[in-house]
Parts: C-alpha cells; sequence; structure tokens
C-alpha cells in the first residue's frame, strides 16, 4: 500500500477527476434559458440534453467496469478527462440543440469513465481504514462537483456567456488531465491480470443479490439528490424573490460545506466501527427526509431552505459514503471490482437520466417531498446487511 502522503496525493487527485466530471451540468444549469434562445430550442430539448449526459453510464457502465478489470484505470480516467473537455469545447461551438447533445453525450462518456475508473483505482491502490476513509469521501463527488460547477458558472450569469463558462471549463479539464498524467498511479501488472476473464465472468455480476441491492441503495439517494440540485436555484429564486446568481451560490455553498463534512465524517465513523453500516445509512435516511420537507415546504424561510438544503446535503454525502465502503465487501471477488463499481454507476445513470424528465415534469412542493422519502425508504429497505456482504460465493 502506498505511503500516507502518496494515499492523500491519490485521493485528492481522483477526487479532483470526479468533481471535474460533474461540474460540466452545474455550468449548463444556471443557464437553461439563455441557451434555449442560443439554439433556438425550448427549454425541455435542453432538459433532454442534460438527459443525454448520464445515458453512456446507464447502458455501458457494467462493460466500461470490466474492461477496465481487465485493462487497469489510469490509462481510462486520464481519456475521460480529455473527452470531458473535448465537450466542453463541442458544447461553446453549438450553433443548434444536435451540437449540444453531441456534447452531453461526449462528456457524458468522460463522466462513465471516471465514476466507473476512480472508484476501481482506489479500490485497488488502498486497503483498510486509509481505503474506507477515502472511497467515503470519493462519494460525495458528484453533487460537490455540480456546486463547483455553479461557483464556476456565477462571474458569467450576468453576461450570460454561456459559452465562455465553458471554455473556461474546458481549461480545468485539461489542467486536471495533465497533472493525473503525472500523479495517478497504475495498477501493479498482477491485479490488472487478474481481472482478465471471460465476459461470462464478469456478466455474473448482474446475478450477485448483494451488488444489486447496493446499486439500487445508491442510486435512489443520486436521483433525489440531482433532481433537488436541479430545480434547486430556480425554486429559491421564485419563492423567496432572490436573484439566480444568489440563489444558485447559497445552493454551492451549502453543498461544498455539507457533503464534504458527511463523507469525511462518515468515513471516519466508518473506519473505526465497521459494522455500523445499516444504522448509519437508515439515520441518514430519515435526517433527509426532515430535510427535503424543511427544504420544499413553502412555510419556510429562505434562512430554514437553505439549513434544509445543508442538512439534505450532509444526508447523502452520509448515505454515498456508506454505500461507496461497502463497494469492496459486495463485489464477488477481487477482479469484479470494476464491474461492481460499473453496475453501481449504472443503477446511478439509469435514474439520474430520468431526473430530468421527472422532476422537470413534477409540479408543486408536494409530490416534491413524496419523491424523496418514497425513495429513501426503498432505498434504506435494498441495503445489502453486512452479513450479505461477507457470506457470498460467485461460481464464474
Amino acid at each position: 500500500m502506498p505511503a500516507r502522503s502518496n494515499q492523500v496525493v491519490i485521493t485528492l487527485q481522483l477526487y479532483l477527476f470526479a468533481l471535474l466530471s460533474m461540474a460540466m451540468i452545474g455550468v449548463i444549469v444556471p443557464f437553461i434559458a439563455p441557451i434555449s434562445r442560443a439554439l433556438q430550442a425550448g427549454p425541455g430539448k435542453i432538459g433532454f440534453g442534460i438527459a443525454l449526459f448520464s445515458l453512456p453510464s446507464a447502458l455501458l457502465a457494467t462493460i466500461g467496469g470490466a474492461l477496465i478489470d481487465r485493462l487497469g484505470a489510469r490509462g481510462v480516467i486520464l481519456a475521460a478527462g480529455l473527452a470531458i473537455a473535448l465537450a466542453d469545447v463541442i458544447a461553446s461551438r453549438a450553433a443548434g440543440v444536435g451540437g449540444f447533445d453531441l456534447a452531453m453525450l461526449v462528456g457524458g462518456l468522460g463522466m462513465a469513465g471516471i465514476a466507473v475508473g476512480a472508484p476501481t483505482l482506489l479500490a485497488g491502490a488502498l486497503a483498510g481504514a486509509a481505503r474506507t476513509r477515502a472511497m467515503a469521501f470519493l462519494s460525495t463527488n458528484a453533487p460537490t462537483g455540480y456546486a463547483c460547477g455553479l461557483l464556476l458558472s456565477i462571474p458569467f450569469t450576468g453576461s450570460l456567456d454561456w459559452r465562455g463558462a465553458l471554455l473556461v471549463h474546458a481549461g480545468v479539464a485539461a489542467g486536471v488531465t495533465a497533472l493525473g498524467a503525472i500523479l495517478l498511479p497504475a495498477l501493479p501488472v498482477a491485479r490488472r491480470a487478474e481481472g482478465a476473464a471471460k465476459p461470462a465472468h464478469w456478466m455474473t455480476v448482474f446475478r450477485h443479490g448483494p451488488a444489486l441491492r447496493l446499486g439500487l441503495a445508491v442510486g435512489l439517494p443520486n436521483f433525489i439528490a440531482y433532481g433537488t440540485s436541479l430545480v434547486a436555484p430556480s425554486y429559491l429564486a421564485r419563492l423567496h424573490d432572490v436573484s439566480l446568481a444568489a440563489s444558485s451560490g447559497a445552493v454551492a455553498g451549502a453543498k461544498v460545506a455539507a457533503l464534504l463534512l458527511g463523507g469525511i465524517v462518515t468515513g471516519q465513523l466508518l473506519a473505526r466501527h465497521q459494522t455500523g453500516q445499516r444504522g448509519m445509512f437508515a439515520l441518514m435516511a430519515l435526517a433527509g427526509a426532515v430535510a427535503q420537507v424543511a427544504f420544499f415546504l413553502p412555510q419556510s424561510s429562505f434562512a430554514v431552505a437553505i439549513a434544509g438544503l445543508m442538512l439534505w446535503l450532509f444526508a447523502f454525502g452520509g448515505m454515498s459514503g456508506v454505500a461507496m465502503t461497502m463497494l469492496p465487501e459486495v463485489a464477488a471477488s477481487p477482479s469484479q471490482r470494476g464491474a461492481t463499481a460499473g453496475l453501481m454507476n449504472q443503477f446511478i445513470s439509469v435514474v439520474c437520466f430520468a431526473a430530468p424528465s421527472t422532476y422537470f415534469a413534477v409540479s408543486g412542493w408536494r409530490m416534491y417531498i413524496v419523491l424523496a422519502v418514497a425513495g429513501l425508504c426503498i432505498s434504506t429497505a435494498a441495503l445489502p446487511g453486512r452479513r450479505a456482504t461477507v457470506a457470498h460465493v460467485v461460481t464464474p
């Protein structure tokens, strides 16, 4: 296992890649209206384009994870970073909705490579308590990355220069990828060879109960988090009569603070107490349900709504941290870590593909709360127990 300083470097570098992927959506969301006007397409078509960002993972994540098991994660992650930079450039030069959709698909391919490759590399490079803390920290990447995109977009909201914002993100993507080429390690050849199995072997992940249950358990909170993120800036601005820049800044600040705290606290607790996963997940789900009510309830003041959002994000960070630390446990073997990470990401991507259409179609705070409470109940029931993650045997 790498020295402690190298463990931190590996974790932070992978976290930067993970932030990068979802930041593209955070950059775009505040500009949905001006993008619609510039591309002469309705907001619904732009929303569909955003949904396409999740399509590559929804279709290919498990297959991609199996390929990562065979070929190694480092090269895939670096190629994914370049794909995101390319997607930014394509979107910034789009003259119609077709170019925008293409950019979302290319960016989605990059996101898929990072979302599967980062936890796979981390699970192979670290072990024990260090891996538990790092996996919990990595789990906060998607909403935090979205928040970073919101923050990046704020200087451009006054001039509505969405093309410039995307080009800045492209530059960041290129820089992170260049840094990763220097800092990211390649897994030992022996580890890669161990995963060089036939398709019949890695396809057994689709029949592996604990992995399927964990995918459902982690997917639904991501559906709620993604949907909430999409509607939160405009909902706050409309309900509490604040500017879009102010609401975007408030949402982004709440995300960064609460998610990082949730992921770090969860990682520390689980590193010390490995057997409390289900109880911690259930507690976080309950807190998340209360938080959703506080955020969407029209009677809440702006301050209460932001507090509710922060509680929700803290709870989501905790739930994601628990689920991510269970990934190496539910994998049927070390040679299926990539396929298992891909399966989890496939669950997340499928529900996130549905989230924009669902949340943009729903009107009324009651339905937002119903979606959240129902999803959290199902997610808690689906989480595999300790016995299920330890006592499993999969025969290739």
